[in-house]
């Protein structure tokens, strides 16, 4: 697959991990202020937000698997050899993100992955983080896919 097919097929996956991220906000955006355990016990308010955080952690995945190695390519940049932090940090040099907002994400993602029954306090401040970094990754992904080179995309039929 050549480097102009990969990033085109990781723009693909990442508008399309992060249009679904903006419509769970939306409806997220919607809900009246409730505290956490009304949140917790209806299970369409749950479903929202299992959908919100999945999206986020998707959408991550889709930047930071794909899009970010398939850029360096189309960008002729020799990166291969190099570890995750140099790639974060050259891309930072280029304008395309923030290494340390990217590593705290990474942080929001690894706290999300632990459960703490007994500690409501910490999941409510937890899902406060996600859906904040949340909004910074749709943020970093609209301005990164936007500053692409452009591509001819694929041929219209007819």
């Amino acid at each position: 697959m050549t480097a102009a097919a990969r990033l085109e097929s990781a723009c693909w996956e990442s508008r399309r991990h992060a249009a679904a991220l903006q419509l769970a906000l939306a409806d997220w955006d919607r809900l009246p202020t409730l505290p956490w355990a009304d949140l917790e016990a209806n299970p369409a308010l749950v479903r929202l937000l299992d959908q919100i955080l999945y999206r986020f952690m998707k959408l991550q995945d889709a930047v930071g698997e794909r899009l970010l190695p398939a850029t360096l390519a189309v960008l002729l940049e020799p990166f291969e050899d190099w570890p995750m932090r140099d790639r974060l940090d050259r891309l930072e040099r280029l304008g395309y993100l923030d290494t340390l907002q990217w590593l705290d994400w990474r942080g929001v993602r690894n706290r999300l992955a632990h459960e703490y029954p007994d500690a409501p306090e910490l999941r409510w401040a937890t899902l406060h983080d996600a859906l904040a970094a949340a909004r910074a990754l749709l943020t970093c992904c609209d301005a990164w896919l936007s500053r692409l080179p452009a591509s001819p995309g694929p041929a219209p039929s007819g």
